[in-house]
């Protein structure tokens, strides 16, 4: 966020979330502007890092244009997708979203018609880079910070195999800039 230029259309939703079926997210703090982050009518994707608890990390993008959230997930193999799908997990999820945008009054600043079409649509992105080595590697956050980089940069997050040295480059690269080195 600190990067992140005043006209850019994303944001980044600043604390993890542990879905679970059933459960409402308070998004709406957030979702209106409070601690310094954009309004939400303002930005057109929302980022969204997600905790499996003491497991793995993937990434949801929400797309407040179109009503589809992507899930960027670095180990597919593991069907976390499927799991949540079918769990019901991502319809709570989903409809907290809608929920929250009513508490705030998103839709008084949209033509007529726009909430009409307000159904989150969960869709995997198959072809996000993975890990090679899944078991106890831990480089599922590191993939997460590397899809979000990507995102917001506006860059395709993209490759058809496996990344096997993506983890290590993009943590080298995280250090530089945290270190502001070359």
């Amino acid at each position: 966020m600190e990067r992140r230029s005043a006209n850019a259309r994303w944001t980044i939703f600043p604390q993890e979330l542990n879905l679970q079926n059933g459960k409402t997210y308070f998004l709406r703090n957030i979702a209106n502007g409070v601690g310094g982050h954009p309004k939400w009518k303002d930005v057109d994707m929302v980022l969204f890092p997600i905790n499996v608890p003491h497991a793995h990390w993937f990434l949801a993008v929400l797309h407040l244009d179109i009503w589809k959230v992507h899930i960027y997930d670095s180990a597919r193999s593991m069907n976390y997708f499927t799991t949540y799908l079918t769990g019901r997990e991502f319809k709570s999820f989903g409809e907290s979203i809608i929920e929250e945008l009513d508490a705030i009054d998103y839709w008084k600043d949209f033509p007529d018609g726009h909430k009409d079409n307000a159904v989150v649509e969960f869709i995997d992105i198959v072809d996000a880079p993975q890990q090679e080595y899944i078991t106890n590697r831990g480089d599922c956050g590191v993939f997460v910070s590397m899809y979000m980089e990507m995102i917001a940069s506006g860059v395709p997050v993209k490759s058809d195999k496996p990344c096997r040295d993506a983890g290590f480059l993009y943590r080298n690269r995280m250090t530089n800039i945290i270190w502001d080195t070359k």
